[in-house]
């Protein structure tokens, strides 16, 4: 008992030590796909509530190969929550909310925006878990009139992979708006995300005008199923059949983002 009070304890301090303005710029990593001249396209990541694992390595590679920048944004680090503080504070919804990581996302396109081998016009947004639920409360806050004039300029489109949709979601309950659409993976056997709130969240938010395509269901998945370096968790599995159809349709979202600017 001693043992678990004096890590969550130790969480807390990080978590409350914090920065109000968190340097995104010292925590992102911009990879560049090879042999592209001028301006490329650019999607952002956003990680689980878990931070930034191999999975986004992964995916950013299937990014390059298809012609795209990919900018990892390793929110945890910003704030100095570490893995402790991860699984105690962020896991459990006491600290660094979707809402509180939304900031992230606007701070994430202003740099994209200022790098001249970006294209500023062909942007997107992918995040997995907390990452989803941070790119939803994002498009939520900024329909509201919160992030000033025209803040997903440029942004063509967001893929969620196994996106939070509980309770605590601020999207649940307030518009996220139309300006690009969403796309979304979810999974069946997810006892973490349930997938069933993640229906019925997007069918109010087309009620509400949202472009939001239809979901792909993987039945037999479970949370993380793409993430081969997930820490041990009985509710986790990976799969690697199921991870490669992630990738092909993480693949098909770029092919669609980047003509969508055409």
């Amino acid at each position: 008992m001693r043992t678990l009070v004096t890590g969550l304890m130790a969480a807390l301090t990080l978590a409350s030590g914090a920065p109000a303005q968190t340097d995104i710029a010292a925590h992102s990593t911009l990879r560049l796909p090879d042999g592209t001249e001028g301006p490329v396209p650019a999607v952002i990541f956003l990680s689980g509530c878990g931070g930034v694992r191999e999975v986004q390595d992964v995916y950013a590679r299937e990014a390059n190969a298809q012609g795209w920048a990919a900018l990892i944004v390793d929110s945890h680090a910003a704030r100095g929550i570490g893995p402790t503080g991860s699984r105690l504070l962020v896991c459990t919804g006491l600290s660094m909310r979707g809402q509180d990581r939304a900031a992230d996302v606007f701070a994430a396109l202003e740099l994209l925006r200022a790098d001249p081998r970006i294209d500023a016009q062909r942007l997107a947004l992918t995040g997995w878990s907390h990452g989803g639920w941070t790119v939803l409360d994002a498009m939520a806050s900024a329909q509201a009139g919160e992030q000033g004039a025209a803040p997903f300029e440029g942004v063509r489109g967001a893929f969620l992979i196994y996106p939070y949709c509980g309770p605590v979601i601020r999207a649940r309950r307030d518009p996220i708006g139309a300006s690009f659409p969403v796309e979304s993976i979810l999974a069946g056997r997810d006892a973490i995300a349930d997938h069933r709130a993640c229906e019925r969240l997007f069918e109010r938010q087309r009620a509400s005008g949202a472009v939001i395509r239809p979901s792909v269901l993987l039945s037999e998945a479970t949370h993380a199923f793409d993430a081969e370096d997930q820490p041990w968790d009985p509710r986790m599995r990976y799969d690697a059949v199921q991870a490669a159809e992630a990738h092909a349709l993480f693949r098909r979202f770029l092919r669609r983002s980047s003509a969508s600017a055409e």
